[in-house]
């Protein structure tokens, strides 16, 4: 199974760039936040244990790779059960340990990490949103801030609503922000500082000024052009 995992810190495009490369490759895309909405909504075992894990959590933390992994495994084996030779992960590996529990399945995925520039991630950190209907992550344009009544680019969930679910801020409640990044920081960066050292199944992309560019620099870093 060939699985290419999309990463990066907040606000770096992954839903975005993981939806045009499985459309690109015809392979389900398998959203890690997605996953843990779905259990949680169904009320299955796994959600009874998440939506628990996700109360006791402060904002913006890491649920456990102990929850969080198992829900990976399970999507990604129901992909293999369906006849399917690939997938594209939104959101993992976050860890070593992930990236661990993926080699152990026998899966060696190739990692696209979108790395966002400072000034880009200051300007997006600050206006992001997210859809209320799907929990898709919204973004400004690069120029809103020079712009009047800009929209956020949509996730296009609404587009045949008379009255769209209304988005709401994302990660910016009592620090929710500031702890995804400190624990990007954490876990992920030592994660690909071992990666880099391998020099294999690592492919870096730069996010640029619109996703247009940033689309065209993932395709030719993973050759699918």
């Amino acid at each position: 199974m060939r699985l290419y995992a999309i990463i990066g810190a907040p606000s770096a495009e992954k839903h975005m760039v993981g939806r045009l490369l499985g459309a690109r490759l015809r392979t389900p895309v398998l959203s890690v936040r997605a996953l843990i909405g779905t259990e949680v909504e169904h009320r299955t075992h796994m959600g009874m244990r998440l939506a628990e894990a996700q109360c006791s959590a402060s904002p913006g933390e890491q649920l456990p790779t102990k929850l969080v992994g198992p829900l990976i495994l399970q999507a990604l084996r129901a992909v293999q059960r369906s006849g399917g030779s690939g997938a594209v992960l939104i959101g993992a590996p976050r860890s070593h340990e992930q990236w661990t529990m993926l080699r152990n399945m026998g899966i060696a995925p190739e990692l696209v990490h979108l790395v966002m520039p400072d000034a880009r991630k200051a300007h997006r950190q600050g206006a992001r949103q997210v859809c209320a209907g799907c929990a898709y992550p919204l973004y400004p344009p690069e120029d809103a801030s020079k712009a009047s009544g800009v929209a956020l680019a949509g996730c296009g969930c609404d587009d045949a609503t008379p009255n769209p679910l209304p988005c709401q801020s994302l990660d910016t409640v009592e620090g929710g922000l500031r702890q995804r990044n400190a624990e990007w920081e954490a876990s992920t960066v030592p994660m690909l500082e071992r990666l880099r050292e391998r020099g294999s199944g690592l492919h870096e992309v730069k996010v640029l000024e619109d996703l247009e560019h940033t689309w065209a620099s993932v395709q030719v870093a993973l050759d699918i052009q």
